[in-house]
Formats: C-alpha cells, sequence, structure tokens
C-alpha cells in the first residue's frame, strides 16, 4: 500500500495545462506548478488501479500542507511533522519528512519539484480535446515514465500512467477537482483524540 501511496505521488502532477498550439510543455508544467502553489484550498477525488488493486482516494491540500485519504491508510502533513496512519496494523507512524518521503505521501509534491527530476516532451500519443504529456526521469530510479492526460477545456487531469521501472503500470483516474478556498489548519493536524488508542511510533 505504502508503494502505490508513493506513485499517488504522481496523481496530479499537472493541475492547469493551455492547448498544446505555441505553447511548450515545459510552460504547461510552471502552470500547474503556479496553481498548485498559489490555491489556497483543493479537493480532489481520484481512483487508482494498480495489479488487480483499485480504491479510491481524496487528497485536501494547502500550499505545502496536505491529507491524503486511501481505503487502508491517512496522511497528514501540517507543514513540518508527517503522519501516516495504516489502518491495517492499528499504528501511526511520526516523521520529519525529507523530501522523498513527501513525495511518498502527497501526489502533489511531485510535480513541484518536477522541473528538477523529469524531462517533459509532448506525447506522440494525440487524444482529441486533450494535452498529453510524457515526463521521464533526469536519472535512473523507479519510475520509467509517466503519462499526464489533461482535458484541455478545462485544464483539468482526466488520466495519469504511471510506468515504474520494474512491474505493473499505475494508472490514476481524476473524478474531480475543485477549489474550495481557505480549508481549515485542522485539517491537516493529526487527530489524536480520534486515534487515542491507536499506537504512535515516533521517529522525530
Amino acid at each position: 500500500m505504502k508503494k502505490i501511496l508513493s506513485f499517488l505521488v504522481l496523481v496530479l502532477l499537472s493541475l492547469n495545462a493551455v492547448g498544446q498550439g505555441t505553447t511548450q510543455p515545459q510552460q504547461i508544467l510552471n502552470r500547474a506548478v503556479e496553481k498548485i502553489t498559489n490555491s489556497k484550498g483543493v479537493v480532489t477525488e481520484f481512483k487508482i488501479y494498480n495489479s488487480g488493486y483499485s480504491g479510491s482516494g481524496r487528497i485536501k491540500s494547502s500550499g505545502n500542507k496536505f491529507n491524503v485519504t486511501l481505503p487502508d491508510v491517512e496522511v497528514w502533513y501540517n507543514g513540518k511533522d508527517l503522519y501516516t496512519y495504516n489502518k491495517n496494523t492499528n499504528e501511526t507512524t511520526v516523521v520529519v519528512p525529507s523530501p522523498e518521503e513527501l513525495s511518498e505521501s502527497n501526489p502533489l509534491t511531485y510535480v513541484t519539484n518536477a522541473s528538477k527530476t523529469y524531462n517533459v516532451t509532448f506525447s506522440t500519443v494525440k487524444k482529441n480535446g486533450m494535452d498529453v504529456l510524457e515526463l521521464t526521469p533526469k536519472k535512473k530510479g523507479e519510475i520509467k515514465r509517466i503519462t499526464l492526460t489533461l482535458r484541455k477545456s478545462d485544464s483539468i487531469p482526466e488520466k495519469i500512467v504511471v510506468e515504474p521501472s520494474s512491474g505493473n503500470p499505475i494508472t490514476a483516474e481524476i473524478t474531480s477537482f475543485k477549489a474550495v478556498g481557505n480549508l481549515s489548519s485542522s485539517d491537516f493536524e493529526y487527530p489524536e483524540s480520534k486515534f487515542s488508542k491507536v499506537e504512535v511510533i515516533d521517529l522525530r
């Protein structure tokens, strides 16, 4: 599940795009970064498929803070500490996260670092009414390629396919994306009272 969650970090790699025309793919990605970092509050719902696994999830985000909810895992990042609750083990792990750990937890994080990590090109695959981008890593790692399909009409991603260096592709479909204005700071804080009987493993 953690590996699937880490690939979810790629689910919203692009949240804004313009027509392909004379616009370069890097410009599209830059505008995605701007939309994410300037947003006061976004709620995104998605479905993910991988090797027989399927599940639905939700992301609340504001600036660099986020809350990610999946069937068996929930994550909170308040800008300093990262809390990961695992329903199957009834444990919560707390860390001061590295950039890599943030990327493993939140689908929005890769986009802000994408220019440093990926080469961005237009895909040779064409789809009517869509912008299709391909991201290939500048250095070999766990990800071989990411394909982003974005609707031109409203600049919202429709589908993202992540091809790992080994293993089966992971497909994420965005079912809802809403800018909701300011979110409460409590949305990004671990609810200790709700999980009072959960074992907390503090690795800070």
